[in-house]
């Protein structure tokens, strides 16, 4: 019985969308673990390994998570990572790993790389549109976020698509959190009298064409801009005007953010999934986003919908959903709270738990793939 080791690299980075996946994905299956003996015993021991050093600590119980020395970036993952790991099973839900080793599960997002070079710096474009299709090529198994994502993916990789199993991400993790009572008074905000945007100052995020819009909208509320610098992406400049930048801030204050905001706006050029608008949603929330990527099939017919490559589209999605009236606002709360509680980090863990498990069979992981790659396919249902 080969042994499964997470490669938990991810907590030691500052937590965006792929770390926020890998986090609340292996949390959810911890929770399984250490409700269910029995599961347990036939999964066999778990253990997460990190660089030593700073790094997050998620409470796990039945995980075991242990600093690795060796250092920390990617040569700690080739070198460190893969000797530890290499006589098991390894499970990564970050876009990278170990070259060498032959029996990954391997958790790819999006296919930004191409759709977006001038996000990334030279280096990081350089290694990993290396190191991801010669990860591809060997994986055990692959993991998606939505159908969308999973078929960029192959197309980009050059790998078939139903070797891709969908583990989508989900929302219910912010309402684990209570909100913090003096975030909009440390920010000088009023209920319900600003604008949201969340997502790092990657160019994809598309905040510089959202100020713009904000511009052209005229009389709506201020704009409030949340998140922070990634290492490796490229960053935009934000014009000054009427937004206020707050950068990282913490799940109370997001939260908080999100409960008291008149909507958010979601205006990214590509998606592989989208968790800002769905935990947006799943906090009553109303949204407007772009039609791009992977969020039409996300987010259904719950957001105002604009083009994100047109600052007039989006300004006029900015004055609806400051216009909304109290029957149009329930409405866009109802269907997105509809579409939030659609998905939920429980079942991704299950859907992960059986393809970890196939691992151990005498059949090919990449048969699970097959069988698996709808799991979650109810998700689309009603897009628009």
């Amino acid at each position: 019985m080969h042994p499964i080791h997470v490669n938990a690299r991810f907590l030691t980075q500052p937590r965006s969308g792929v770390q926020r996946y890998a986090e609340e994905l292996l949390s959810a299956l911890d929770g399984r673990l250490a409700s269910d003996p029995d599961l347990a015993a036939r999964i066999g021991p778990v253990t997460a390994w990190r660089p030593a050093g700073p790094a997050r600590d998620p409470g796990w119980r039945a995980i075991s998570l242990n600093a690795l020395p060796g250092g920390r970036g990617h040569l700690w993952e080739q070198g460190a990572l893969w000797r530890a790991t290499r006589r098991g099973v390894l499970l990564g839900l970050g876009n990278s790993g170990p070259l060498a080793h032959r029996r990954q599960v391997l958790a790819l997002h999006d296919t930004h790389l191409w759709d977006m070079p001038g996000a990334y710096t030279v280096r990081y474009r350089a290694w990993h549109r290396m190191l991801r299709p010669a990860l591809a090529a060997r994986a055990a198994a692959l993991l998606a976020v939505s159908d969308h994502a999973a078929t960029a993916l192959a197309a980009r990789l050059r790998v078939p698509r139903d070797r891709f199993a969908l583990v989508p991400n989900a929302a219910g993790h912010l309402r684990r959190v209570a909100p913090d009572p003096d975030a909009l008074d440390r920010a000088g905000l009023t209920r319900g009298r600003y604008l949201l945007a969340v997502g790092n100052r990657s160019p994809n995020k598309n905040l510089v064409r959202l100020l713009a819009a904000h511009g052209l909208a005229g009389d709506v509320p201020p704009l409030v801009i949340v998140g922070g610098r990634v290492p490796g992406i490229a960053t935009s400049h934000l014009p000054g005007g009427r937004a206020l930048s707050l950068g990282r801030v913490d799940d109370a204050t997001l939260r908080a953010l999100y409960e008291h905001a008149t909507g958010l706006v979601f205006p990214s050029l590509h998606e592989g999934f989208g968790i800002p608008p769905l935990e947006a949603m799943s906090l009553d929330c109303p949204v407007a986003a772009a039609r791009s990527g992977a969020l039409p099939e996300v987010l259904g017919a719950a957001p105002i919908w604009f083009d994100p490559l047109d600052a007039k589209s989006m300004a006029g999605s900015l004055r609806a959903l400051t216009a909304l009236t109290t029957a149009e606002r329930t409405r866009h709360i109802r269907l997105g709270r509809a579409r939030a509680a659609a998905y939920d980090w429980d079942s991704s863990a299950a859907t992960l738990v059986e393809i970890l498990l196939s691992l151990r069979a005498p059949r090919p992981a990449r048969a699970t793939a097959t069988r698996l790659r709808t799991a979650g396919g109810s998700h689309a249902d009603g897009a628009a």
